[in-house]
């Protein structure tokens, strides 16, 4: 459920999503990085198997063992940091712009909603 603008009571509000786009950029950037040290055993893995072909199938097994070894890497890393960013937008960033006045705001955890009313 989409909160309404606290300014103008509009509800006309969409999310911004900043912290989990940038996150999940970081993540994947992370996580190619994390994930060369996978790629390259997966790189050798290929080639030990790829070797059964010969050395076309060993060069071909290389290669495919770095690709994929290279995007579990970068995927895990993205999911993560979408995560984390996703997180970092609810709790730190205002979230939320007014397309009708343009205010931006954050949405109010329910503890806190509960604690002003008591």
């Amino acid at each position: 459920m989409t909160p309404e603008c606290p300014k103008c009571q509009s509800v006309h509000v969409e999310t911004r999503n900043h912290g989990r786009k940038a996150g999940g950029a970081i993540g994947t950037v992370a996580g190619v990085a994390s994930g060369a040290s996978a790629a390259l055993s997966g790189a050798e893995v290929g080639a030990v198997a790829g070797a059964i072909a010969g050395p076309v199938g060993s060069v071909f097994g290389l290669v495919a063992g770095a690709i994929i070894g290279g995007l579990i890497g970068g995927s895990a890393g993205c999911a993560a940091g979408a995560v984390l960013g996703e997180v970092v937008d609810q709790t730190v960033l205002d979230n939320y712009v007014c397309r009708s006045c343009g205010h931006t705001f954050s949405k109010k955890p329910p503890e806190a909603v509960t604690a002003t009313l008591s």
